[in-house]
């Protein structure tokens, strides 16, 4: 474990994760430095701020960390080197202060749900267990509170991942691969590469779990050192897989059934394979097949992920204002076969709109809103199996669908984009649906 007292540390960014690591750097009893252009000297009262980075600031450090969305330039990086100066993420900061087992699972879609369902299957046990990473709580806010039997789950995004150099967990997960986050990665090679890292480190006493069905994710994982096990919605396998309405377990010589599918609540394909993802993790980790199919059947999903809201007129409005690329919308209207009316929209993140081309034949309507509606709408205005509106806001949106849908069929928030258009988060927007909708008369 690394030594920290009496130590220069800089952070270079004060959210959530610049936080987490004052915090603990604080109770270390280090020499606490922060470097950002919007951070007041109240948020961080045992800290000297810094609102621009030079060599005589960097030589003087023994340590930065920096946070998962601070591009450290070239630069300052061959500053840190000449002066032998320790830089590392968040997430490698907290790895050199963590005593418990760690679980991790990262993928364009699906972590949040899936790192919640770990968490609850691993309560089955006598072990204290920890959610953090990407999910909210900082990794590096709470590693000092870990003790050597404990659990932590980590949800963990690209840039929690991409700049990584010891982090290895012990079992690992890897949900699937889509384009995402191109607004800020280079090229969809570097952000499949971040994803990539969770199993970097791994050895071969640690365990990786991967997508059966995602032939990308067998591609890129073929050649890593842990051992694999996968799980599969569609074929056999050694791990987790669905057959004959039943989920099971293969160690590889011997198959176990799990649960019926019909005890488990769920919507689309895509919540059975993170259902798959999260008991594979969990019964290597030792929780009993029986302890499975009672949380299995018990689990509820996070809110803004498929989230029914509400039947108003027999249409029913589902939010999952979580879908915030396109692989998730697509697969979002996959698991429906009522007729959709879809509300796409939002802030941009560097993805190719025409792929919204490729959307099921039971999307019948689309409302457009937001920042990115007009670029959306030249990419798919000429698509004949479906109409399309720009209603500038997704209050108008809203509106016009209710007013368009009929019995039987389905209004969907699946936006493609982010929220940062109109709303601080996901959340926030996925809330003022629901508000909307539950308004309507």
């Amino acid at each position: 474990m690394e030594n920290y007292t009496d130590k220069n540390c800089l952070i270079l960014g004060l959210g959530i994760s610049g936080k987490g690591v004052y915090h603990t750097l604080k109770l270390l009893g280090a020499n606490i430095f922060v470097f950002d252009e919007k951070v007041e000297k109240s948020q961080v009262s045992d800290a000297k701020i810094f609102k621009k980075l030079n060599e005589k600031i960097i030589k003087d450090m023994d340590y930065i960390i920096f946070s998962p969305t601070f591009k450290l330039s070239k630069k300052f990086e061959k500053i840190a080197k000449k002066y032998d100066v320790s830089c590392m993420c968040e997430f490698d900061f907290a790895y050199s202060l963590n005593k418990g087992k760690i679980f991790a699972i990262t993928g364009s879609n699906g972590k949040t749900t899936t790192v919640t369902l770990l968490k609850q299957l691993l309560d089955t046990t006598k072990n204290k267990n920890y959610l953090l990473g990407n999910i909210g709580t900082a990794f590096s806010s709470e590693v000092l509170n870990v003790e050597e039997e404990d659990n932590v789950v980590l949800e963990c995004s690209s840039f929690q991942l991409m700049k990584t150099k010891i982090f290895k967990p012990h079992i690992a997960g890897l949900l699937n691969l889509a384009p995402d986050h191109l607004d800020f990665h280079k090229d969809l090679n570097e952000y499949y590469n971040s994803k990539l890292k969770i199993f970097a480190h791994q050895n071969e006493d640690d365990f990786a779990v991967v997508n059966y069905d995602d032939e990308l994710c067998v591609e890129k994982t073929k050649n890593i050192q842990s051992q694999i096990y996968y799980f599969s919605t569609k074929k056999a396998c050694k791990g987790m897989f669905v057959a004959d309405d039943t989920i099971f377990f293969s160690d590889g010589i011997i198959t176990y059934p799990v649960v019926k599918l019909e005890n488990i609540r769920f919507i689309g394909e895509h919540n059975l394979s993170n259902y798959l993802c999260a008991s594979l993790m969990a019964i290597l980790q030792g929780v009993s097949l029986e302890s499975i199919a009672y949380v299995l059947n018990n689990f509820r999903p996070p809110a803004h992920r498929l989230e029914f809201v509400r039947r108003f007129q027999n249409v029913d409005y589902y939010n999952d204002s979580k879908a915030t690329n396109i692989s998730a919308t697509l697969t979002d209207c996959k698991a429906f076969e009522k007729n959709i009316h879809l509300l796409l929209g939002g802030s941009e993140k560097g993805e190719d709109y025409s792929q919204l081309n490729n959307l099921p034949k039971n999307v019948k309507y689309i409302y457009l809103f937001g920042k990115s509606q007009n670029k959306i709408y030249k990419k798919i205005k000429k698509n004949k199996n479906f109409s399309v509106y720009k209603c500038d806001t997704i209050t108008n949106a809203i509106n016009f669908a209710s007013l368009k849908s009929i019995k039987g069929e389905v209004v969907l928030l699946s936006p493609a984009c982010a929220s940062f258009d109109s709303f601080a988060n996901f959340e926030e927007r996925g809330n003022y649906f629901k508000e909307i909708v539950n308004n309507l008369t």
